[in-house]
């Protein structure tokens, strides 16, 4: 008789991570809990974050900035989280992968609002109304653009976890880049036009990276 086929280490290791991260959540104040949280899934799933700091520093305007990622697998807002703690994620989930988030709604005034009380926001859409948001109150408009790396490449595309768990369960080793570019000038710009020149940033951001 064959012996059934044991589950894969790896396969072991994602789902004792994600049940930890339910079952054993980390203590301290929210924002402690919540970065603590994804940086333990991440370490947990064998992920190293590797920051890039931008040419030129982020500029300080008494406002949280708009950050506007790429979207690449279901897992960046825990990578985010971990680079840049006190965001919020207009659009995200309430949990991902055990992990509580700081989501807040994709609604333009609850953003402007968030920003003007100079808490960063991030969104993974380059959204004119969320923009023009932005540039109602006055915040900085910076991209960020996510590389992952691994054995299997390219990571799976889409909001599904499952699928970037699978993923990660055949590369391990895998490494999630976070750039922070420089941010965007505001000054006379419309949100359409902002919009445009946060593709082209984050564009040019795959390219130099092929």
């Amino acid at each position: 008789m064959t012996a059934p086929t044991a589950p894969t280490p790896t396969w072991f290791r994602v789902g004792a991570t994600v049940a930890a991260g339910r079952l054993r959540p980390p203590v301290g104040r929210r924002r402690s809990r919540t970065v603590c949280g994804a940086a333990r899934v991440l370490t947990g799933l064998g992920v190293r974050v590797e920051v890039r700091a931008p040419a030129t520093a982020w500029p300080r305007t008494g406002t949280g900035p708009l950050l506007v990622s790429d979207d690449v697998t279901a897992l960046d807002p825990l990578a985010l989280l971990t680079v840049v703690p006190g965001a919020a994620l207009a659009g995200a989930p309430d949990r991902l992968a055990g992990v509580p988030l700081p989501a807040l709604p994709a609604d333009p005034a609850r953003v402007g609002a968030a920003l003007r009380a100079g808490t960063p926001v991030s969104t993974c859409r380059a959204d004119a109304a969320l923009l023009a948001a932005a540039l109602d109150a006055g915040a900085a408009v910076c991209p960020i653009a996510l590389r992952w790396r691994g054995t299997a490449t390219p990571p799976p595309a889409g909001r599904s976890t499952v699928a970037a768990m699978r993923w990660l369960a055949a590369a391990p080793g895998a490494v999630v880049e976070v750039h922070l570019l420089p941010a965007l000038s505001p000054a006379g710009a419309t949100p359409e036009e902002l919009a445009t020149a946060v593709a082209a940033a984050l564009g040019e951001r795959v390219l130099s990276a092929r």
